[in-house]
């Protein structure tokens, strides 16, 4: 049995959704169908997911909801008729009107998902089951195993499933919704509960490319990789793939196929465990980073004998609820990165706290920073990887303020100013390329 998850582009207009029932009546082990809600098309230049955000502020705003509940009900009602489906997806509308000033917030934006879902049910001729019958969430996350008990009684009545992504159950039966792009969550979990062979997730690029194109034109895409490796990028900001989302196949070894719904010939990228064969022999798997990030550091003699002031720091940082990346910087500091955007407002409230309350000798704080992840499994196996990556940037004149490869290996992090972003992100991939290539001649 195979899942296969459609992401938003895939399902935006009746022309997406015949390319979908193309795939899926090409391969019958296509059993369980997971969607999004309908997203951008040439005509719908917003998703409908944005669109219930929009009617919600409406609706706390005391506005009137009316206008873009229609424009909700439109799109939906047009995608129905363009297909010729005999669906009553007025009933499922009228449901969510007579709902809209008491619902609540997971209710009302999980309902792209909902009505998508059930005209992709009523097209593919494949039983609808409401995500929220399915997926069981308690205070500590998905239950694996009520969840399993749910579906599987499902499927020894029905063989194929279309489910909404992006939401499912609390224990009160109320809609929990997942983070925003939950439906790769749904997936995943579901892909996992069935021990499927094969987890797809069918998006509009052909598979994840080594880097972001919009840097390196025409960047080479990577045939293979780790779920480690796709974690590690998919922290970087990576956006084919939400990063809760690689867990669940990860834990079964399922192998998981990124492949593009608008050209299915093209192939993709596939995801296996660290101890299958893989299909990528260069020496850096993918590029990934981010910018505007500022590194906060700490200093105090011989810090790696007082961790109860590393204790203080974090509680520091917790209390204005931070999300931080660490890393050591010799024996007397430590920094701490974390977005611009995220601290900006607190930083001088943040640093005076740090210097009154920690008992550190100093703090040092450098903005406008940039991230830069190379990843790779070889990085663990070939330490000297790491030493020709900084030589090709040295060559380069490219300032790199810090370097940090984490405990895993498979990731090495340069810390350079925002302006070396792109430069460093191509000479890393035209460094790669160029070993690689030479390997091909040898």
């Amino acid at each position: 049995m195979k899942v296969a998850k459609f992401g938003g582009s895939s399902v935006a207009d009746a022309g997406q959704f015949k390319k979908v029932k193309q795939i899926v009546e090409s391969d019958a082990k296509r059993q369980i169908i997971v969607v999004s809600a309908a997203g951008k098309s040439v005509a719908e230049p917003i998703k409908v997911t944005d669109m219930l955000l929009d009617l919600e502020q409406k609706l706390v705003a005391d506005e009137d909801p009316e206008p873009i509940f229609q424009a909700i009900s439109s799109r939906i009602i047009g995608i129905r008729d363009d297909l010729n489906l005999n669906v009553n997806i007025e009933a499922d509308l009228d449901i969510i009107a007579d709902n809209l000033v008491n619902c609540s917030h997971d209710y009302l934006i999980s309902r792209g998902e909902y009505l998508t879902a059930k005209l992709m049910a009523a097209y593919l001729g494949y039983y609808f089951v409401d995500a929220k019958d399915i997926l069981a969430f308690a205070n500590d996350g998905i239950d694996y195993v009520q969840s399993q008990q749910r579906l599987l009684k499902v499927l020894s009545k029905h063989s194929q499933l279309v489910i909404p992504g992006f939401y499912g159950a609390n224990v009160d039966g109320s809609v929990h919704l997942m983070p925003r792009g939950g439906s790769d969550i749904s997936g995943s979990i579901l892909a996992n509960l069935v021990d499927a062979e094969l987890y797809e997730n069918w998006t509009d690029v052909s598979g994840i490319l080594m880097a972001d194109p919009r840097i390196v034109a025409h960047s080479e895409k990577i045939d293979s990789l780790t779920y480690d490796e796709l974690q590690e990028l998919s922290y970087m900001g990576i956006g084919v793939f939400q990063e809760e989302a690689v867990r669940p196949v990860r834990e079964k070894k399922i192998p998981t196929a990124v492949l593009n719904t608008n050209h299915p010939e093209a192939g993709g990228t596939m995801v296996v465990s660290a101890d299958e064969d893989k299909n990528n022999d260069h020496i850096v798997t993918g590029i990934a980073g981010r910018k505007d990030c500022t590194v906060i550091t700490i200093r105090k003699y011989q810090l790696n004998k007082h961790l109860e002031v590393l204790q203080n720091v974090l509680s520091v940082f917790q209390k204005f609820n931070l999300t931080i990346s660490s890393v050591p910087s010799g024996n007397d500091g430590f920094s701490f990165l974390c977005q611009h955007g995220e601290v900006a407002t607190h930083l001088p409230a943040l640093i005076a706290k740090l210097k009154h309350t920690c008992g550190i000798d100093s703090v040092e704080v450098n903005q406008n920073i940039a991230l830069v992840a190379a990843v790779s499994l070889q990085l663990s196996r070939r330490p000297a990887i790491a030493g020709k990556i900084m030589n090709y940037l040295d060559n380069s004149l490219i300032h790199v303020r810090f370097v940090f490869q984490e405990g895993s290996d498979l990731k090495i992090v340069f810390g350079v100013n925002n302006d070396d972003y792109e430069k460093t992100i191509k000479r890393i991939y035209r460094e790669s390329m160029e070993q690689h290539l030479k390997r091909i001649s040898a």
